[in-house]
């Protein structure tokens, strides 16, 4: 009797002690992105050292490769003059191009000059739409409020905006931040940060459907943190689809400016921030291109002048745990 009670007790115990096998198959199956060595400047901010005597920063930009060159477009400004507001004076969306080494940018003319215009010009994304056979931008323009607006290239130099905006009934007016894809439904894939949809008071981020940038479905929340009622906390979103996982990364800037987090989802419709962050890495405003053969993560900024470091966009490689 005193065997079978112990055996029984020593039984329960093992049980007991045994840790809970976890079901959160999506992070247990997910790669986890990493920094692969060195972050090195890229492009600096300003556009030749005798253009003029102000300091320039660069913010939110993105990548586009059209015959073997490489083309940057990015918010790149001067500080303000005297009497203009620092988010407010926007005027120059820079662009800058390479077909050599990471390192070898040449200064293109501004792709969109608005310095004699409305000063403002925000976060650009550019994408081919192969349906017309043109470039497709998305960007944040200022016309009495901010909106998102549309611009049209054939060659990713001459822009010409497309009337009407995107959705100005239905999207809070900060929205911002354009990430553009090409979806497994065969759209294009708008993701903002915002704040709002569906009467939701929370940092979002939201998708917006389009098949040719004119007509565009009501916004569907992908990912919500209830940490504001007022404005969104986050920025930066860029989604991406690995070995059937998907990755959203977006900058959590109103915590720290160069924090960069990863959350990973089986679902690009649906991304639980409090259970399925995996990483946070060292960036601002992240972008993930390819370029000959290998894969990058950019940051950039900041826009506040007090940051000693530099205001330009650095790269570096980007790993993956497996």
């Amino acid at each position: 009797m005193k065997n079978i009670l112990f055996f029984a007790c020593t039984l329960f115990a093992v049980v007991a002690c045994k840790p809970k096998e976890s079901t959160n198959k999506e992070v247990e199956g997910a790669a986890v992105p990493y920094i692969k060595g060195e972050s090195k400047l890229m492009i600096d901010p300003k556009p030749s050292p005798d253009f003029d005597d102000n300091r320039w920063f660069t913010n939110d930009h993105c990548f586009i490769e059209k015959d073997g060159v490489l083309h940057w477009f990015g918010i790149n400004n001067p500080y303000p003059p005297q009497g203009k507001d620092l988010y407010r004076y926007h005027p120059y969306l820079g662009h800058c191009t390479t077909s050599g080494t990471i390192e070898e940018w040449k200064r293109e003319p501004f792709a969109i000059d608005e310095s004699k215009g409305t000063e403002y010009v925000g976060a650009p994304f550019v994408v081919w739409h192969q349906e017309s056979q043109r470039y497709a931008m998305v960007v944040e323009v200022w016309h009495e409020t901010r909106r998102l607006q549309v611009y049209w290239s054939d060659d990713l130099y001459d822009w010409k905006p497309q009337e009407g905006y995107i959705l100005p009934e239905t999207l809070w007016i900060g929205t911002r931040d354009p990430h553009i894809m090409k979806g497994t439904d065969g759209k294009y894939w708008i993701h903002v940060v915002g704040t709002g949809n569906k009467g939701v008071k929370q940092t979002q981020v939201i998708r917006i459907k389009t098949k040719d940038f004119v007509n565009f479905e009501e916004p569907e929340t992908i990912l919500g943190i209830d940490d504001c009622t007022w404005a969104t906390l986050i920025e930066s979103p860029f989604l991406l689809e690995r070995n059937g996982l998907w990755y959203l990364f977006f900058t959590y800037a109103h915590r720290r400016y160069a924090e960069t987090l990863v959350v990973v989802s089986d679902n690009p419709d649906h991304f639980k921030y409090e259970k399925n962050t995996i990483t946070t890495l060292f960036g601002h405003a992240a972008e993930i291109f390819e370029y000959k053969g290998k894969t990058y993560i950019t940051s950039c900024g900041p826009e506040d002048q007090h940051y000693l470091n530099s205001h330009g966009i650095t790269v570096a490689e980007l790993g993956w745990t497996k």
